[in-house]
């Protein structure tokens, strides 16, 4: 009996320590979710600012007036560097779109894992239930025996004065 006890406890803790890694996966998918959503905000603000450099570039192409090479030269060496910096955003906002994907799998496997010991802890509190109600049936059966030999005298003996009579 004190064993049947103890499962229910342990299956209890069990529980909690699963909720309690749900809960922290979840608050670091979140984290990862606002970092991968930053990273894209880096993306986004690195191409507008190529975009306003290119309009800038054509405006000043379309102009009368001569452009220095040196000019020139600054003007392409300043894009490879913005898409160089382009490149280097993407690729960090592809390594934070990974790890979300990640820590959304690993929610997703801890609340799988947490929702079979809630089902588990469900149908061991259920049988309990049952077995309380089996031990309690079991009493009054019992108690219903002990009461049927008296009862039995009882009416043998009404039917011997009837017959008697």
């Amino acid at each position: 009996m004190s064993n049947q006890k103890q499962r229910p406890d342990r299956l209890e803790a069990v529980e909690r320590w699963h909720s309690s890694e749900l809960d922290d996966a979840r608050v670091k998918m979140a984290e990862l979710d606002a970092a991968a959503a930053e990273k894209h905000a880096t993306v986004e603000r690195i191409q507008a600012d190529i975009e306003s450099f290119h309009s800038l570039v054509r405006e000043q192409a379309s102009s009368t007036a001569p452009l220095h090479a040196e000019t020139l030269l600054r003007m392409s060496t300043f894009n490879n560097f913005q898409q160089q910096q382009l490149q280097s955003a993407q690729d960090l906002h592809q390594q934070a779109l990974r790890q979300a994907d990640d820590a959304q799998r690993v929610v997703l496997q801890l609340f799988e894992q947490l929702s079979v010991v809630q089902r588990l802890l469900e149908r061991r509190q259920e049988l309990a239930g049952k077995e309380a109600l089996r031990s309690l049936q079991k009493q009054l059966d019992e108690g219903a025996l002990s009461r049927a030999p008296h009862a039995q005298n009882d009416t043998a003996s009404v039917e011997d004065e009837t017959h008697g009579s």
